[in-house]
């Protein structure tokens, strides 16, 4: 019986278009609301970049970021209204040493790559572009213009991402040089994201398992990217989306509809219903 429903955010519930259908918010609101049913969001993005989406959708505890490098509690009992995202407090986090992220900061430097560095919850970027600008659109969060990246290091960083077309080159080098050290994958195209070797969202949502008694068994992991495949493949029901790769969707138990067709709620209705969504998951 599923006790645990792990939902990457960006192409699995939120569109490109940054939104989120009115009937999955119901579903995922009706889940929190009125069933034992936990619902964790589990994200590349920041910590302050999930909060709205976790908030619109019933998730007030838990929130798994940094692809699972670092858990907040939103639902942390004493935090005001409006606080800022650092008043949450850190269950988990696991960044990258920083001898390694030094060491990584030199590299895309001397190739010029466009770079951004997560440092307490605080984003750094070595460029102003398009790319930034885009970034800033559908995460939420102005970045810092840092163009010397080792200058910034004051921190160990909990993720690094380069964004460059050409970014298969540079994951080769990092790999040659620290692939003991670090867990590299893409969750776009032009996104390649650089965490700690032990981060994934599976090991992040095990931290969870373990303090709420739940087994592999329990648990129903949904997601559309690479990023995504450390939970598909560990959870007791890996569901891959209709629009993720052929590469993701191999590795699923089950392929749901794409996000368009409203594929969360169709893995749901299927394989926590039955096949029917209780009225007031729809109504």
């Amino acid at each position: 019986m599923i006790k645990l429903i792990a939902l990457d955010l960006d192409g699995t519930v939120v569109s490109d278009g940054l939104t989120i259908s009115d009937k999955l918010q119901r579903t995922l609101n009706y889940l929190n609301r009125e069933t034992d049913i936990r619902v964790v969001i589990a994200t590349g993005r920041m910590f302050p970049s999930t909060i709205n989406f976790a908030r619109t959708l019933g998730c007030d505890g838990p929130l798994i970021c940094y692809q699972g490098g670092m858990i907040r509690d939103l639902g942390a009992h004493g935090v005001p209204a409006g606080a800022d995202a650092h008043a949450y407090p850190v269950l988990y986090h696991q960044p990258i040493d920083f001898d390694v992220a030094r060491d990584i900061a030199r590299l895309v430097q001397d190739n010029g790559f466009h770079t951004n560095f997560y440092i307490n919850d605080v984003l750094h970027t070595t460029h102003f572009n398009p790319e930034s600008e885009y970034y800033a659109k559908i995460t939420g969060v102005t970045p810092i213009h840092s163009p010397v990246p080792e200058a910034i290091l004051d921190a160990p960083p909990t993720k690094i991402m380069i964004i460059d077309e050409g970014c298969d080159d540079i994951i080769d080098q990092i790999k040659a040089s620290h692939g003991q050290h670090v867990s590299l994958c893409k969750s776009r195209h032009n996104f390649c994201e650089i965490v700690h070797a032990e981060v994934s969202k599976w090991n992040a949502l095990a931290q969870l398992m373990a303090d709420w008694h739940l087994p592999a068994e329990a648990v129903m992991a949904v997601g559309d990217q690479e990023n995504d495949l450390s939970m598909i493949r560990a959870a007791g029901l890996g569901v891959a989306m209709g629009n993720a790769p052929d590469h993701v969707k191999a590795e699923a138990d089950f392929v749901t509809s794409d996000i368009q067709s409203e594929g969360v709620i169709a893995a749901i209705e299927q394989h926590v219903f039955g096949g029917t969504l209780p009225a007031g998951a729809v109504a």
